[in-house]
């Protein structure tokens, strides 16, 4: 018999909630995922532990034991987690632990978060596919990343139940345009008024945005201009040089003279940004949790330092025209790049 810690942890919380679907938001896991992990669960024992009953869930006479000696066996295995953690360490104590992100804006911002808390990298990947970076997770090449996915339209990954993924911020989707775009005109717009434009989007080898917003353009029964580039900077250059629309999530950040963004409404193109780690890893317990909040709240913090008239706060009766543009919130000496990505503050 094989069981995995993880599975004892979802079953705690199955119990605790008396539902698939409340465990599952309590996680940051998928329903489908939480039922593959109990249905594991009882082919380990063999037995069945829960009952699936229209008022709820309770537990088998096989899963109450189960829970009691779960009870015991996982404040023991963090021990065990906890001092082979301390291994880890480096000559001054601090936690190493390879981090892997997206160049996003934020990037800098969340290394300084990671050393805040004590752990100190002993090497940054960065990659603008987020389905890479969940890869590389799931391989062990890195411990943690800092990456976007696209809630509505990204499949249900398959993934170990030992890797926790949480939402750090919801991202709405923005053009970025020319301002003598007459779409620049508007406060938002949709997507049926992109028929006529050239929109520059990332390779799909770097993000999936280029796929889904096909996806999204032929439901709505249009087939704009598409032009590609290799990583986000690459895509920025583009669109200048040819005068044409590409997409951010960062409405208030980067914003560039001559340009303007505007609201695409009416899309399940909508973003989250994700934290994701291991919870048997080198981040598991208490620290992961922590480097959660950090996260989440330099986020917050970064994109407060935007709004206000300094930074051309948006007029609600239009798009945002650009201001002087703020310097990228990247330092090249952290990055290491990996394939052809650029290792910079991109969209």
């Amino acid at each position: 018999m094989d069981i995995e810690p993880q599975r004892l942890r979802i079953l705690q919380t199955v119990a605790e909630t008396g539902s698939i679907n409340s465990a599952a938001d309590r996680l940051g896991m998928s329903q489908s995922a939480v039922s593959r992990a109990m249905q594991r669960l009882e082919r380990a024992v063999g037995l069945p532990v829960l009952h699936r009953q229209p008022t709820g869930i309770t537990l088998t006479t096989a899963g109450a034991i189960l829970l009691a000696h779960a009870d015991t066996v996982l404040p023991a295995v963090s021990r065990m987690f906890a001092d082979v953690r301390r291994c880890l360490a480096t000559d001054d104590g601090r936690l190493s632990v390879k981090l892997g992100a997206a160049p996003f804006p934020t990037l800098t911002p969340f290394v300084r978060c990671a050393e805040s808390l004590g752990i100190a990298q002993t090497s940054l990947l960065v990659d603008e596919s987020g389905p890479r970076l969940m890869e590389l997770l799931e391989s062990g090449e890195i411990d943690v990343a800092m990456l976007r996915r696209f809630p509505e339209l990204d499949p249900d990954p398959d993934l170990p139940e030992s890797l926790r993924q949480e939402v750090i911020a919801d991202q709405e989707p923005y053009l970025c345009l020319p301002d003598t775009n007459p779409l620049a005109e508007r406060s938002a717009v949709d997507v049926v008024d992109l028929r006529n434009e050239h929109v520059v989007l990332p390779q799909p080898e770097c993000q999936p945005l280029i796929g889904h917003f096909h996806t999204v353009c032929s439901a709505a029964g249009i087939r704009p201009r598409v032009s590609s580039a290799n990583s986000g900077s690459a895509v920025t250059a583009l669109s200048h040089a040819l005068g044409a629309t590409m997409i951010t999530y960062w409405s208030n950040v980067g914003r560039e003279a001559r340009r303007t963004h505007v609201a695409l409404r009416g899309t399940p193109l909508g973003a989250s940004l994700v934290l994701a780690w291991h919870a048997d890893g080198p981040l598991g317990g208490e620290l992961g949790e922590r480097l959660l909040a950090s996260v989440r709240a330099m986020h917050t913090a970064f994109l407060a330092g935007y709004e206000g008239p300094a930074h051309g706060a948006p007029d609600p009766t239009r798009g945002t025209r650009a201001a002087t543009p703020p310097a990228r919130a990247h330092d090249p000496r952290w990055c290491r790049a990996r394939g052809r990505s650029a290792a910079r503050a991109g969209r």
